[in-house]
């Protein structure tokens, strides 16, 4: 939402709109939820730049994408906004769990900060000094974050992928994963200071921080469907798919 929809993000929702009027031809009864990731700090400065709150810029131009679905003859379950204040809670939640388990911890951290892609990179990734991603400068940033424990999965993911053959299709980007998993598998940083991005959902153990927005947007998946369940009672979570298109 800090911009216009594009065409890759029709071209994501259209193929899940596709999959659901199929299997309800079929019989099958389907829930498709779609909707809009409305933290971080691309979000933030587009803000800015229309002199504007955050707030008020993702509750102008969610509705952009909600046209766009109109248009397209979309028809989604349900619109999920990662600001809404059920989500915000869920996350939290989340947060709080992990922080009890002891797999979120603290550290002071340095590294290349790239705002467009909103992530830290190492000195080894850099291309000409630059995100390798997008091209675009990067500025190198000290301080205290949060980790999340990432590295103590690897073993697993790599396990349940291999185990799992239509887990991630098509297979190229399952072996672009399992490439990425076999790799030395860094502990991820989970938090932004306020002092720098206060857009975000606010950690449950520290008030200076907030949820980077990667962590807090995926969990809408499984937020958006907390207690819901189909005729026969079975739960709705897992998801039979996730579908990941153009505009990610």
């Amino acid at each position: 939402v800090n911009d216009i929809p594009h065409i890759g993000h029709s071209y994501c929702t259209i193929l899940c709109d596709i999959l659901t009027k199929y299997h309800k031809l079929f019989g099958y009864e389907c829930f498709f939820m779609t909707g809009t990731d409305e933290h971080g700090q691309k979000v933030q400065q587009a803000a800015e730049k229309r002199d504007t709150t955050p707030q008020t810029h993702v509750d102008e131009y969610h509705k952009h994408f909600k046209t766009m679905w109109e248009l397209l003859d979309i028809n989604y379950d349900k619109f999920i906004r990662t600001s809404d204040p059920a989500h915000k809670a869920y996350v939290q939640q989340s947060l709080q769990q992990l922080w009890d388990k002891g797999e979120i911890y603290s550290k002071e951290y340095e590294g290349w900060y790239s705002v467009g892609e909103e992530r830290f990179f190492e000195e080894s990734e850099l291309i000409d000094g630059k995100d390798p991603i997008s091209g675009r400068p990067v500025d190198w940033i000290k301080e205290k974050n949060y980790f999340f424990k990432m590295s103590l999965y690897q073993e697993r993911l790599i396990e349940y992928v291999e185990s799992h053959h239509d887990f991630i299709q098509p297979d190229f980007r399952k072996n672009e994963v399992l490439g990425f998993l076999r790799q030395e598998l860094r502990d991820l940083c989970i938090s932004r200071s306020k002092s720098r991005l206060n857009w975000g959902i606010t950690l449950p153990f520290d008030e200076d921080y907030v949820a980077y927005v990667w962590f807090d947007a995926l969990l809408n998946y499984m937020s958006g469907v907390e207690g819901k369940t189909f005729s026969d009672g079975s739960s709705m979570w897992p998801a039979s798919f996730n579908v990941i298109g153009k505009d990610i």
